[in-house]
């Protein structure tokens, strides 16, 4: 006998009014599929399906497929912004501030909505929306590799190209979805502190 999911997977009463929590629940949902097989294998029937809503309903939050991805993708910046703007403000040499990055971008993207922030799915945006998504990560590239510059300055980070560097930086946590395995067994801080120190061993003086 096939099982008949509850509205919402039973995670709050249908009767909520809460908009946020609602919107949240689905792009978190979406996020998953689009994950796990891809956006281009995903149909908005099948989020809903699972959330035990109708496509309707999807549609009353997300004009299209295009706008959820592109929902997930500004989670994903809100994260990174969060966390390169508390390093920024912390005190220490800018590598400490860099590692203070890694760790906590880490624990963000392991968060509930962490999912909707690791995507390798950009390219399927239409052609507007991934031009602007394309310069607001050159933006926050340059801000990341201008502290590592910093620490090349004062001393505290030897690397040979900061450009490669924070490539390597911000595209090492994309392999998570593909560890989910491991850091749900070992706990997020666990995994934020594994590259919070692979980080501070890659950059540092030797």
């Amino acid at each position: 006998m096939t099982r008949v999911r509850r509205r919402w997977n039973g995670e709050f009463e249908p009767s909520t009014e809460d908009q946020a929590l609602k919107r949240r629940l689905i792009l978190r949902e979406a996020a998953a599929a689009f994950n796990e097989r891809g956006f281009h294998n995903v149909s908005l029937d099948e989020v809903a399906v699972k959330l035990g809503i109708s496509k309707t309903v999807c549609y009353y939050y997300f004009r299209d497929k295009n706008h959820l991805l592109l929902s997930c993708v500004e989670i994903g910046f809100e994260l990174a912004d969060h966390a390169l703007a508390a390093a920024e403000a912390s005190d220490g040499k800018a590598l400490a501030k860099v590692v203070e990055f890694t760790r906590t971008y880490v624990k963000n993207i392991t968060s509930e909505l962490g999912t909707c922030a690791v995507l390798t799915d950009l390219n399927s945006l239409n052609e507007a929306d991934l031009k602007a998504v394309r310069a607001r990560q050159r933006v926050f590239s340059r801000r990341l590799i201008k502290l590592v510059q910093l620490g090349q300055e004062d001393g505290s980070i030897q690397v040979s190209d900061s450009r490669v560097a924070v490539s390597w930086i911000v595209s090492a946590p994309l392999m998570i979805p593909q560890l989910s395995q491991l850091w749900q067994k070992q706990g997020t801080a666990w995994l934020a502190d594994h590259y919070a120190e692979f980080t501070r061993r890659s950059l540092s003086a030797r």
